[in-house]
């Protein structure tokens, strides 16, 4: 009997037993988009009626994806009647039990000792018994295309490799951390005079003679630094001079900014004067003037054969279409995995009420889930882990939800979220409730959080987020709200970042950020690390009700107007609140063609006319109203406890305090109360400003405790007593995942 004679058996049988639902049992043997046709063959005989739910059952086991599987407007269930994918599950058999795979896998038995001495010469001998080699030609598997000269994130053309469930690393050195560089010779960037003379004084300084080899300098080009730098030992030197530049080296690199990473092909080495030149071309240029103004630049590279030289690490010879790997274990009985598929594993097109439920998703080279358009479909309970590119997508529809679900190792952004009308300010209303995400800007190392939040009326609530190199949450739009979220060690790799970022907008209104954990933020440079960031005249967001725990600047806010922070709590940050005027003294303010024109972004929205006017009467008249200040902010009711400033104005703000409403401010520093005024320049609090009224004995004044990550207040709490009369309580047991259908444990 064929697979499809057993599908419509079971199909018959299910009908036979229930008439209200029909229900078919895939196999890793079959495919899905042989369910898919068959559901849509029996609807179309009337077979299944559309009163019917329709269940399509995974078995436990690994289902591999050559292709995205797509469901389109046909295959769309009802708001009674959904139609459900889902894994097989029983008290034996547990969720995820399914496991979609955008990739191939590779046997163990594929994987064979180097016997070829010419190959083992390149190795450091000190590896050779623990490198193997697949042919990847014997396993009928095709060769895959180079790197292009210059991208960001994942590369441009698969594969990965994953052992275990876990991404490896590409060969690379060093094998962990940065090397750095102080001297740019050229910035790949079109010369001026200015330029050019830093480069030749560079130069100079160096003892070396540099001219770009075969490229117009008068366009932007590749650039060239000096990598004999101090920090490097000769065996470091030694080994750079082996690299083969014919097999192709990538450098990985924050080239200027520490918020801009990218990866950038090397065009030769000059061994003897110590330069590496470059093929590909950034941005921002080489070693240019960064944001902090650190001299030093930093940059790893990666696809070195000769750097095979740790456990987990492998190479790809897309010459001969050989894979080399150094196994961090045993490789008998372990899953060895190429993720080859670049599009999306699912792809929901335009269709309503359909589930996927306690699945995997991943490994894979591209996006795990993407839907576009519809309504009601839910992700639920599933782990998506592994990607190259992207969770989760939310891109158009309404009412789209993700619920309960883990990500993690993934190549950029975890959860993706894009709906409503911004014109007619109507909402999309999707939802992420209740997610795990960790480890996410895993490729894409900057602006890639756990979510992108854009659109209109959309909702990131209570979900767990934490480990990634840059932001947690980019968001932009209206009205969105961002609640009773957990979020922690993130901002790990980046400087002039911040957990959650938005900016260059006076559009995007409404948003609130509100019952919040936000803690243990960024790395040594707490100047760089903010927890909240609007930048550059963002405008319109409110901020209440969360608590900031060593996070750094905690509220920061460049140069917007009519934003409000109100009971917060602030614990050990640098600065609870920060508000600057850059856009009274930085000449990119307004100005179209460099990111800000942020006049041309609310004519597009027809901002001085309804829906625009009646919702946001300050901002259709804004450019009346010295549209360059930080006007009407509010920060009241904040209770700031051992910060190293509670507030933050530059001279310009200070001079329009008037127009910025500070009240009903707590302030604790060594265990006192502190005026709550603003006097000094930078506002920061001289010893002078304390009062001798003694607070506390002990260093948490009166939470349950800060060393179990609890700040509800004691009953007896001194803080109490003291707090205005309307300070919300904080719903602090309500922040983060908690156990629910979709989620069986925490």
């Amino acid at each position: 009997m064929t697979r499809i004679a057993l599908i419509c058996y079971a199909t018959f049988f299910a009908l036979s037993v229930c008439l209200c639902a029909a229900e078919f049992h895939l196999t890793p043997k079959d495919s899905l988009e042989s369910i898919r046709d068959t559901i849509r063959e029996a609807r179309k005989a009337g077979t299944i009626k559309p009163d019917e739910t329709v269940t399509v059952y995974l078995a436990p086991g690994k289902y591999f994806l050559s292709k995205t599987f797509e469901l389109k407007k046909e295959d769309s269930g009802t708001e009674k009647n959904p139609a459900v994918y889902r894994s097989e599950t029983s008290s034996d058999v547990p969720s995820f039990g399914a496991n979609l795979i955008g990739g191939i896998e590779i046997p163990a038995s594929a994987f064979k000792k180097i016997d070829d001495p010419a190959i083992l010469k390149r190795l450091d001998p000190a590896v050779h018994d623990n490198v193997f080699v697949a042919d990847l030609n014997a396993l009928n598997i095709p060769g895959m295309k180079d790197w292009g000269n210059n991208f960001r994130g994942r590369p441009n053309a698969p594969p990965e490799l994953f052992f275990n469930e876990e991404p490896m690393t590409v060969a690379r050195w060093p094998n962990e951390g940065w090397t750095g560089f102080k001297t740019p010779l050229d910035s790949g960037m079109p010369h001026d005079e200015k330029a050019e003379e830093a480069n030749k004084k560079a130069a100079e300084k160096a003892g070396v003679q540099f001219v770009h080899p075969g490229t117009d300098t008068a366009k932007r080009h590749g650039g060239a630094f000096l990598y004999d730098e101090e920090t490097l030992k000769v065996r470091d030197l030694e080994r750079i001079a082996r690299w083969s530049i014919e097999d192709g080296v990538w450098l990985c690199g924050y080239w200027t900014h520490d918020w801009s990473d990218e990866i950038l092909k090397v065009a030769s080495i000059d061994v003897k004067q110590k330069i590496l030149t470059l093929l590909g071309v950034h941005g921002y240029g080489i070693g240019g003037q960064s944001w902090a103004g650190y001299a030093e630049r930093r940059y790893f590279a990666l696809n070195l054969f000769e750097e095979l030289d740790a456990p987990g690490e492998w190479y790809l010879d897309r010459k001969a279409n050989r894979l080399f790997f150094y196994p961090p274990k045993d490789l008998t009985g372990s899953s060895i995995i190429l993720s080859t598929l670049e599009q999306p594993l699912i792809l929901l097109n335009d269709v309503n009420f359909v589930r996927f439920q306690d699945i995997s998703f991943g490994p894979t080279f591209g996006s795990g889930i993407d839907i576009r358009g519809g309504t009601k479909n839910a992700i639920l309970g599933c782990r998506i882990f592994d990607t190259g590119q992207h969770g989760v997508s939310l891109n158009g529809g309404t009412t789209n939800l993700v619920r309960g679900c883990d990500l993690y190792n993934i190549g950029s952004t975890g959860i993706s979220i894009n709906g409503g009308d911004r014109k007619t300010l109507t909402p999309g209303d999707h939802r992420a409730v209740n997610n795990h995400i960790h480890h996410f800007g895993r490729l894409s190392r900057t602006y890639s959080g756990a979510f992108s939040l854009h659109g209109v009326g959309n909702i990131v609530r209570n979900n767990r987020i934490h480990d990634a190199p840059h932001l947690a949450i980019a968001y932009g739009g209206n009205e969105n709200r961002i609640e009773r979220n957990e979020i922690y060690n993130v901002v790990q790799e980046t400087s002039d970042a911040g957990a959650l970022y938005t900016g260059r907008d006076w559009t995007t209104q409404g948003n609130v950020i509100e019952e919040n954990y936000i803690h243990d933020l960024g790395t040594s440079d707490s100047h760089g690390t903010m927890g909240v960031y609007l930048d550059d005249c963002d405008c319109g967001d409110t901020i209440r009700r969360n608590v900031f725990y060593k996070a750094s600047r905690a509220v920061f806010i460049g140069g917007g107007r009519d934003n409000i922070a109100e009971n917060n709590i602030f614990v050990e940050c640098y600065q609870g609140i920060s508000l600057d005027s850059r856009g009274m003294s930085w000449k990119q303010w307004n100005t179209s063609g460099d990111g800000w024109n942020l006049e041309e972004k609310a004519n597009a929205l027809n901002y001085k006319n309804p829906p625009w006017s009646e919702r946001y009467p300050k901002l259709a008249t804004l450019l009346e109203n010295e549209p360059k200040a930080p006007l009407g902010c509010i920060f009241q009711r904040n209770v700031m406890i051992d910060c190293k400033q509670w507030i933050h104005l530059d001279g310009n703000v200070l001079k329009l305090l008037e127009r910025t409403d500070l009240k009903d401010n707590i302030i604790v520093a060594d265990n006192l109360v502190v005026e709550n005024t603003v006097k000094s320049d930078d506002a920061k609090l001289p010893e002078k400003e304390k009062t001798q009224q003694k607070f506390v004995a002990e260093i948490e004044p009166g939470f349950v405790g800060i060393e179990k990550q609890d700040f509800h207040f004691k009953p007896d709490s001194p803080l109490l007593k003291i707090l205005p009369k309307n300070f919300e309580p904080i719903p602090f047991e309500k922040i983060g995942i908690y156990v629910d259908e979709y989620r069986k444990a925490l």
